[in-house]
Formats: C-alpha cells, structure tokens, sequence
C-alpha cells in the first residue's frame, strides 16, 4: 500500500516550505541528524494519517531510532542521511546483531518507509533508500555471519598482549567473554563485580537481561576464568563504582568503547571485519558445533527462540 502525503502538512524546522502534495517539487535540503526529533515528530503525523495502529507507529519509530543511534556513533553530527549509510545499516543488521531475517526485514521496511518520506516532503533529492533490498524469502542473501579460525583468534590474543600493558589484562578478559561464553557488548559493559562468582564447579558470571536478551547464569570455561582471575587484581578500585570493566579514568567502559578497542585490536593483528560481534558470532558457532542443540545454544546466548540462529551454517 503506497501512503501519500498528508494534507496541508508542514516541514518542521521550515515553516515557510509547503508540504510536496502537487507536481511542483520544493526546495530540498538534506536534513541534519542534530535536527533529528522534528523530522521524527513529522514522520509520526504522517503516518498517523493513514490511520495505522499505535502499535505500528511505534514500531517505525523505534526502527528509526535504533537506526539513528547507530548513525550518530560512526558519523559526524553534521552527516545527513545519505543512500550508503542506509546501505551500511543493513549489513550492520545482517553481519552484526542478533536478529532474525524477518525482525530485519522489518527493520528495513521501516527504513524504506522513511526514505520515501524524506523525499516527499523534500528533506532529499532523490529517495535514499530507493535500493534498499530485503531479504528474499525472509533468508537469501543473509551473508554468514563473521566468525575468526583459529589462527585469526591467536593474532588477536597477541596483539592484546602486545597492546598497553595496564589495559591488557582488561582487554583479554572482555574478549574471551565474548568469544567462548557469548556476551553481548552490552552485557559486557553491565557487567558488575558481584556479578562473578566463584562456585566449587568453577566460575558463573550473571547477565542482566534486557527487552531483547534474556537474564541468565552463564557457566564460564578455563580460558574465561583465567583471564578474569588475572585481570581482577588490576583493576582500578574506585571508590562507589562497582562495574567490573573500567576505564583509565575509572568510568565504566561504554558499549562504544568496547566496540572500539576491539576493532583496534583487531587492526593491529591485520584481520579484517572482525567486530566485537564476530567474537560472538564466533562463540555461537562453536557450540552449535558442538552440542548440536540449538535450543541450548539460544539459552546460553539470553536468545528468546532460535530463529537468530538461522543465520548459521547447519550442523550436519
């Protein structure tokens, strides 16, 4: 179904510019993402006046601002939405997030949508997501997702140990955390120190859930427990801070900051597209590889069923 325009609708943020509900094209001038609620605000009406449910509303708009705090965290604030950073959101949601063909898709329609809407109301000069592709049949084209040999996993160790020596430790632990027990960035930097916990059968490490992962007690091997043992000692004691991953100056690491140290450990061994979630996409694949039991596996990971999983080659 093809939505039009609303009536006599104004551009936010441009009182003067008549909404484009004629041939005659307004002046089009991309829209900065500092300006970012005005244009959200505006696409909320406008998908109000095609009477969708509050439900679907929602849902675009959330779509859209998981898209716009992706975009402020690897753009300028002065970069506009632009056809490539649309582009790169997709493989974003294909290569580096957990969900499902059909939870992307839907993503992507939201994004479509919202294209469409830019450049109706003249925020663009063209469509930027006019070749914005979903996934054929919910599953083609879903590239596998990026995981690291074993060769790859031991280029990255060396470069963490070669990396600084009070930071390395701290590094060491946040990757095998995510690399053989499965943690999200997110979980690694909620992580608390009373969150460790040392059991006669070894060690657990509890991770807060959120509205997409659930809450769980993940059982963590030698290598883990070994790395968080020698980190431990190093770690900063700042006083009325308890989060178990700090910073040089004492503040809890932002999923930002994981993600980043990652990627310049990653540089540094000269492997290319590993992200902290290829560490995770890592872990995913060996224990598929060998439980066999995706039911577990989605378990362990805080998933809420294995369709994430479907992405991953199958274990014959």
């Amino acid at each position: 179904m093809r939505l039009s325009p609303p009536a006599r609708s104004r551009i936010p943020g441009n009182p003067s510019a008549p909404h484009r509900d004629s041939k005659v094209a307004t002046r089009r001038s991309p829209y900065p993402r500092a300006q970012l609620q005005p244009i959200l605000d505006h696409f909320e009406i406008y998908l109000d006046h095609h009477a969708l449910s509050p439900a679907t509303v929602r849902n675009y708009l959330a779509d859209l601002r998981a898209f716009a705090r992706w975009h402020a965290a690897r753009q300028p604030p002065s970069r506009v939405f632009a056809a490539s950073d649309f582009r790169a959101y997709r493989e974003h949601l294909c290569n580096e997030t957990d969900h499902s063909p059909a939870t992307i898709n839907r993503r992507l329609q939201s994004l479509r949508l919202f294209g469409r809407f830019l450049h109706e109301m003249g925020h663009a000069a063209e469509n930027p997501t006019r070749d914005l592709q979903l996934l054929r049949n919910g599953k083609d084209h879903h590239p596998a997702p990026r995981t690291l040999s074993r060769t790859e996993i031991a280029r990255l160790t060396e470069a963490i140990r070669a990396g600084r020596p009070s930071l390395s430790g701290r590094d060491q632990a946040i990757m095998e955390l995510m690399l053989h027990a499965g943690l999200r960035v997110h979980e690694v930097g909620a992580l608390r120190l009373g969150d460790v916990d040392t059991t006669r059968r070894g060690m657990t490490i509890h991770v807060r859930g959120n509205g997409r992962s659930r809450e769980r007690i993940v059982p963590l091997n030698a290598t883990v427990a070994r790395a968080l043992r020698a980190y431990l000692p190093t770690r900063p004691a700042v006083p009325r801070v308890d989060h178990l991953f700090l910073s040089q100056r004492g503040q809890p690491l932002s999923t930002r900051s994981i993600q980043r140290l990652i990627a310049s450990h990653a540089q540094a061994a000269g492997l290319d597209g590993v992200s902290a979630q290829a560490l995770r996409h890592t872990c995913t694949v060996t224990m598929l590889q060998e439980t066999r039991d995706a039911a577990l596996v989605a378990r362990r990971l805080g998933q809420q069923n294995t369709k994430g999983l479907e992405r991953y080659p199958r274990i014959t």
